[in-house]
């Protein structure tokens, strides 16, 4: 654990130079958010943690659940205040489940490996603590599980393990949320040979905790159908196991308001070489929630409807309606962004963009607002929706959330 009390290397070191203008500060912490405790039953979030980055840096926004920024530059890699001891590289990613402590939580990925914990309202630097344990750990997601425990993700896995505790990776990482420590791990199943778990998006459903396995080899030659699995964090250990027979590239799943429903989107294997998706292995699977594990109930065949891979994150913007998105490159030269209808299968495409992988983040707020967001790197915006009575999604104006920096948005966690 790294505690700025002890460290303070500011982040503006790279930023030395002859002409060089100092980056914007931060825009300080926000008071509640505008919501209420997340964990509280029936409560509304408190807001959404957007990241805006161009991949060589990055800045963290804080908005409403509508996506009205609160605090356009919270904290950003090239910020003097608050001071990190692990600048914050170009690879950062926040929790999409809002975490009850109500912290900012900063997964720094692929070249740090770290996880910052910071004040929501002063915007300060509570802790920082590395996850890589001598390899590259990739961490993908963090879930808090307790009052003092967390799970953190970690998508690599250690080709030569044994030289310090806890550097197996392919795992989740057991934190001490108090201590800002590791007390231990959960090994994630993976029985074909070449394959690693790669472990990426968590979700809450009931008791347990919901994790999507990539299953991909080594160098990312092969890979696995999908996978997700069940961890108890009262037994710490994988209790159930749902293969998603026939696809490929699956994400993290998402629970309706009533947490009845699951769905989970598979983007299909990309052929780099044409730089396509496989419609046949690729589409969005609905789940109940209600039986242990999750019983498949439908395929909504929207990959070959619209000739597309569908992006493997997704948000209920109803108990009936999903809000989707394709990669570009196949019916399309863009991204698109689509909702559909369960049961019926029903499409509405709701917008296009010119480029492939523009198209990230996406977060509705079904009963709190019932706003949708989509965070598009091409206008450098967030598109919104309004979700009406009848599961209709209606336009709102797009938004600028990084009005600071004037980094384009990229992913949207929970706050």
């Amino acid at each position: 654990m790294v505690n700025i009390r002890r460290y303070c290397l500011a982040l503006s070191i790279p930023l030395l130079g002859c002409n060089v203008d100092p980056p914007p500060p931060s825009t300080g912490g926000v008071r509640g958010g505008g919501g209420s405790e997340p964990d509280t039953p029936g409560a509304c979030e408190r807001g959404v943690v957007v990241v805006t980055s161009d991949y060589q840096s990055t800045n963290i926004a804080i908005a409403k659940l509508d996506g009205t920024t609160l605090s356009p530059s919270f904290v950003s890699s090239g910020a003097t205040k608050p001071g990190l001891s692990l600048a914050l590289s170009g690879d950062v990613d926040v929790p999409a489940a809002a975490p009850p402590s109500g912290h900012v939580v900063l997964i720094d990925r692929y070249g740090t490996n770290v996880i910052t914990w910071m004040d929501l309202e002063t915007a300060e630097v509570i802790a920082q603590l590395p996850v890589g344990q001598g390899f590259e750990s990739n961490p993908h997601d963090y879930i808090e599980v307790g009052e003092d425990r967390a799970f953190v993700s970690r998508f690599g896995s250690n080709p030569t393990p044994g030289g310090e505790p806890f550097d197996e990776g392919g795992d989740l990482l057991i934190l001490d949320t108090k201590k800002h420590a590791i007390e231990g791990r959960i090994a994630l199943p993976e029985e074909r040979e070449g394959l690693l778990p790669r472990p990426s998006g968590m979700t809450r459903v009931g008791d347990d905790v919901v994790v999507s396995l990539g299953r991909l080899a080594a160098d990312f030659s092969d890979e696995g159908e999908g996978r997700f699995v069940g961890v108890s964090p009262a037994e710490n250990a994988v209790a159930w196991t749902v293969d998603i027979e026939g696809l490929h590239g699956c994400g993290r799943v998402a629970v309706s308001p009533s947490g009845e429903r699951l769905a989970v989107a598979c983007s299909s294997r990309f052929d780099a070489d044409a730089m396509k998706f496989d419609p046949a292995t690729s589409d969005i699977v609905i789940y109940d929630a209600r039986s242990t594990p999750p019983r498949e109930i439908e395929r909504l065949g929207v990959a070959r409807e619209l000739d597309a891979g569908i992006q493997p994150s997704l948000a209920f913007a109803s108990e009936d309606v999903l809000l989707a998105k394709t990669y570009g490159g196949n019916a399309s030269a863009g991204d698109s962004v689509f909702s559909v209808t369960v049961g019926t299968g029903d499409v509405t495409l709701l917008g296009e963009a010119s480029q492939p992988f523009v198209f990230g983040g996406v977060r509705c707020s079904p009963g709190c607002g019932d706003v949708c967001l989509l965070s598009d790197a091409e206008r450098n915006k967030l598109r919104r929706w309004k979700v009406t009575a009848n599961g209709a999604l209606e336009a709102l104006e797009d938004v600028t959330v990084d009005t600071q920096i004037g980094l384009p948005p990229r992913s949207i966690g929970g706050l």
